[in-house]
């Protein structure tokens, strides 16, 4: 498995260009992997153990996607009653503009919210096939990881209606590149949400939401794309989008993830040494102390 470039030997803009292209490609890829990792491993496997909360968090997730699937039913309503021809009434109607609810709004990190502990207990789970990694399931991991996407959505928000503004408002604005707007605006808002996941990855690593955040930019960049971009489609469908996008996004994200990013036990230590202000011990250390 590759691992992330470190800060000696950083890569350059072009070779960092090809590598972000790498990643969204495969991570692209991975999700029909993902869905067989689902279909043969059940990741859902002891999640009844969330009780009524289970059951709130179901309900919840269908209503958001069935929001979602309904602004999307409007717009195409408006274009099959657009008197212009059909390629100038997909051009007009079909913009990101008119499609704000998805592109600028708070729902997608909402329903990350409402839906964290099933991306929690997926990535868990998965890390356990996959590398033998023993879950954390108590209570006490559950309130923590709900706690903690909300200050990851919070902060994935914000700095994405920063970027908003300074990439798309700003800089394409001033240098003319109108036609820019939208897909960078795009890319943008799906590497925001694609965040969220990658950092409940980070978060079984016991890194903190500015490391994972920092990490995420330097070595997963079209990792956290890739998974977002899946996730704003799968919110569109009826019902099931949210449940399906929140699954799939977290099983991939940890293909991924474990494919271009690991997070080996000697940066751990020295990122949990950070996280703490202490020197960094030794692994064998860290693991004796558990």
């Amino acid at each position: 498995m590759s691992q992330p470039p470190t800060t000696s030997d950083q890569p350059g803009y072009f070779d960092r260009g090809i590598t972000t292209l790498h990643q969204f490609v495969f991570t692209l890829l991975l999700h029909k992997k993902a869905v067989e990792f689902i279909r043969d491993h059940k990741p859902w496997r002891g999640m009844d153990r969330l009780g009524w909360v289970l059951w709130v968090m179901a309900i919840s997730g269908a209503l958001l996607s069935f929001q979602f699937f309904q602004g999307l039913f409007h717009t195409i309503k408006e274009i099959q009653v657009s008197q212009l021809s059909f390629s100038a009434g997909i051009a007009s109607t079909i913009s990101f503009e008119k499609l704000a609810w998805i592109a600028q709004g708070s729902r997608k990190y909402l329903i990350m919210i409402v839906l964290a502990l099933v991306v929690f207990y997926t990535i868990q789970r998965t890390l356990e096939t996959l590398i033998g990694r023993k879950p954390e399931l108590s209570t006490k991991a559950f309130i923590g990881a709900q706690f903690r996407i909300v200050n990851s959505t919070i902060l994935a928000w914000v700095l994405e209606t920063i970027a908003r503004f300074l990439v798309v408002n700003l800089a394409l604005g001033m240098l003319g590149f109108e036609w820019l707007k939208e897909p960078t605006g795009f890319l943008i808002q799906s590497y925001f949400l694609g965040f969220t996941m990658v950092d409940n990855y980070h978060e079984c690593f016991g890194l903190k939401v500015s490391q994972s955040e920092k990490r995420t930019r330097k070595a997963a960049v079209g990792v956290a794309i890739a998974t977002g971009m899946v996730a704003h489609a799968l919110m569109h469908v009826p019902l099931i989008g949210a449940f399906a996008a929140t699954m799939i996004g977290a099983v991939a994200a940890t293909l991924a993830m474990e494919r271009f990013a690991p997070v080996l036990e000697e940066e751990r230590v020295v990122l949990i040494a950070e996280r703490k202000k202490e020197r960094p011990k030794a692994p064998s250390d860290v693991q004796s102390s558990q």
